[in-house]
């Protein structure tokens, strides 16, 4: 049966974006898998700071995943194609980007999210 499920439509809505429409056809199981596209937006974070030349503390927060006060992201490349979620550019497989850092093999609630490393060479000084 190709229903929409109404969770990731409300999530979906609270994002601003009609992401449950591409799902509506896969089944059950194939919806339920890890989402792979940014989640978070340039309105959700609040401030960046460098910590290292390689990481920086990101400041964020949505009604949908969570309050975070100095996140640790680290530098990589993006494992996907996706959405920079400082401005909201595409970002391809490959490109240099920032990512929430992963501990003891747990992925945070934002794992999916990058911000291309492009848009904050300009700030490090």
């Amino acid at each position: 049966m190709n229903r929409i499920d109404p969770w990731l439509q409300i999530v979906s809505g609270l994002h601003g974006r009609s992401r449950f429409t591409a799902q509506q056809s896969l089944a059950p199981s194939e919806r339920c898998s890890p989402m792979t596209v940014a989640m978070a937006n340039a309105s959700s974070i609040r401030r960046i700071e460098w910590q290292t030349t390689c990481t920086i503390l990101v400041s964020w927060s949505d009604s949908t995943l969570g309050h975070f006060e100095d996140q640790t992201w680290r530098a990589g490349f993006a494992r996907t194609s996706g959405v920079c979620g400082l401005t909201g550019e595409p970002v391809r497989r490959g490109d240099p980007v920032f990512r929430p850092l992963q501990r003891a093999g747990v992925l945070p609630r934002n794992a999916f999210d990058m911000i291309l490393a492009n848009t904050l060479q300009a700030t490090h000084n």
